[in-house]
């Protein structure tokens, strides 16, 4: 098994994430994955560059994981993008160090699954919705894997889902992540 970077970019992962908690706490189990917690590390934005391309160097295997806020990543997430995947270090014609490197969105919404295509509530299919980081994994020379996406994993006590329900969602997106991760 090659070694796997989880960025996780979720603002409170220990007081307010039911699911994402779940599947952090599941891959947390597997040797030679380390976790990356963006908001934890770095809580005022300011990244250590030469740390993050380190750690994205030594990486055989990418994972993106967050919550998908206003139909995008969550702003850490792509301030770190802006500062760490760098003009030479990242792309360009010196920049080749993640090229060759598997990279996978694992990324849960709160939403239901219908609200994500054409004509639902929210008129795009999630794939079209998560072409910048398709892209970002292109222009870096990454492999795009097929994104990890789960639906309907927010809770909010008598007003969305039954926590059993987000729970067992999240389960079952942990086991997919840790048996990508483990084949990887």
């Amino acid at each position: 098994m090659k070694k796997t970077l989880v960025v996780l970019a979720h603002p409170s992962i220990e007081k307010r994430s039911l699911a994402n908690k779940i599947i952090i706490e599941k891959i947390r189990t597997l040797e030679g994955v380390k976790i990356k917690n963006l908001y934890q590390e770095y809580p005022s934005f300011q990244f250590n560059i030469e740390t993050e391309q380190a750690a994205l160097t030594e990486a055989g295997s990418i994972v993106f994981q967050f919550p998908f806020y206003w139909y995008s990543i969550p702003g850490i997430l792509k301030e770190w993008m802006d500062q760490v995947l760098k003009h030479g270090f990242a792309f360009g014609s010196t920049g080749d160090k993640l090229k060759g490197k598997q990279f996978l969105v694992s990324t849960t919404i709160g939403g239901p699954a219908d609200a994500y295509r054409e004509g639902g509530s929210n008129n795009f299919p999630i794939n079209d919705l998560l072409k910048p980081l398709q892209q970002m994994a292109n222009l870096t020379g990454m492999k795009y894997n097929t994104p990890l996406v789960s639906h309907s994993m927010i809770y909010v006590p008598g007003v969305y889902n039954k926590k059993e329900e987000v729970e067992q969602r999240a389960k079952d997106h942990a086991q997919r992540l840790y048996d990508y991760i483990a084949a990887s």
